[in-house]
């Protein structure tokens, strides 16, 4: 009899592991604080309606994905672009994004609150935010920096890749050591208006910087963790404890180099060879209406020296974060555009987090906190930035 006991057993689990994740899926927020598809957008006609087997994101695999909330990031990089197309391109982005709201005001809505997400969500249609990826894009002015929030920035990352006028990157050469007076300022001015401190790319000094002037919880929007691949853009644990002692999240980033130290050191030796060959491959076909799909096939090459990584990767982020610090204080920032492919087995598009969701399940993670780890801390650290903003 025991054997087929054990059968029936195991038969009624698996329904009812069923019957838990359908419950979930039903409800549950998911949000994503970093997304990189307004470019494409902007240089190639991408359109979020149309379904793509190319890049990561569009409204068809969003709603396969159940996603709930998406912030699209800004990104003009210092290093590809003159200072004086920075804050032109950002707003074309910022348009680009707004139009595509528009067109689609069917199935997706804009954001600006805490409050928007959840109503919006309620209606069964996808909120759609905005992220300044890089404070190099206020072109020094408090002004641009409000008219940003005013056009419905409600993030803004320090710093990119390089440092700016105001505050060290963690990839570049220290200049500041950390923050300037104006930095501090320029924080305390986003406390102000509610827009959230995203610490991503930034230096440790400026981490702490930040962390220290900041009235309002700071987030780290798309970054992962030293404990597992040990790299400038990735938080040590210290760090992670740090920004959870001020009630802030860190947003997991997807990118196969930052979640495995085979893939980052394999993306290291070839970043510099490969973006070379995109370079001088746009400038030879210019004017090539093709130009796009050759730099996709450039990347998928470069892409496939990798190492395989897969969505447990990602998992273990997660529970490490939750491990030493809390699961009040992950979520999801995948980075998705913007890692030139280089998305883990399992998670190769918006479309699969649901593979996130059964994955916590089965590390017996409760309903309560894979509620909070999906989009719930998003949310709590989004209204503690409102709240901020009215004091």
């Amino acid at each position: 009899m025991l054997p087929g006991f054990l059968l029936l057993l195991g038969a009624a689990l698996a329904q009812g592991t069923e019957e838990r994740f359908d419950r979930l899926m039903r409800d549950l927020l998911i949000v994503d604080t970093h997304v990189d598809t307004p470019g494409y957008v902007v240089d190639e006609g991408y359109q979020l309606a149309e379904e793509h087997g190319y890049y990561e994101a569009d409204i068809p695999r969003l709603r396969r994905g159940r996603v709930g909330a998406i912030f699209f990031g800004i990104y003009v990089q210092p290093q590809d672009f003159p200072p004086e197309a920075w804050v032109p391109r950002s707003l074309e982005w910022i348009d680009a994004v707004h139009e595509q709201v528009r067109a689609n005001r069917d199935q997706v809505e804009f954001a600006r609150t805490a409050d928007d997400i959840e109503r919006i969500h309620r209606a069964g249609k996808i909120a759609i935010l905005l992220g300044l990826e890089g404070g190099h894009l206020i072109a020094d002015s408090p002004a641009i920096l409000r008219d940003y929030y005013r056009l419905g920035v409600r993030y803004m990352t320090l710093t990119h890749f390089r440092n700016n006028s105001w505050a060290d990157s963690g990839t570049d050469r220290p200049v500041h050591h950390g923050l300037s007076p104006k930095g501090r300022d320029l924080v305390r001015e986003m406390n102000r208006m509610g827009m959230m401190v995203d610490i991503s790319h930034v230096s440790d000094k400026t981490f702490a910087d930040a962390l220290e002037v900041s009235r309002a919880p700071v987030i780290a929007s798309h970054s992962s963790l030293r404990a597992i691949c040990d790299i400038p853009r990735n938080m040590s644990d210290d760090m992670v404890r740090a920004l959870a002692r001020k009630r802030g999240v860190v947003f997991i980033n997807f990118s196969a180099a930052y979640l495995n130290p085979k893939a980052s050191a394999v993306l290291v030796a070839n970043r510099e060879r490969r973006d070379r060959e995109i370079a001088d491959m746009l400038a030879k076909h210019r004017n090539d209406p093709s130009r796009w799909e050759m730099k996709r096939a450039i990347q998928k090459r470069y892409r496939a020296l990798l190492p395989e990584v897969k969505a447990e990767a990602v998992l273990r982020a997660i529970d490490h974060v939750a491990k030493i610090a809390g699961p009040d204080f992950v979520g999801l920032g995948s980075d998705f555009d913007g890692i030139s492919g280089m998305v883990p087995a399992g998670l190769e598009d918006v479309s699969k987090y649901p593979v996130l969701v059964r994955g916590l399940m089965d590390m017996g993670y409760s309903d309560t906190d894979i509620r909070k780890i999906m989009g719930g801390n998003l949310l709590r650290v989004m209204r503690a930035s409102e709240a901020a903003a009215q004091k």
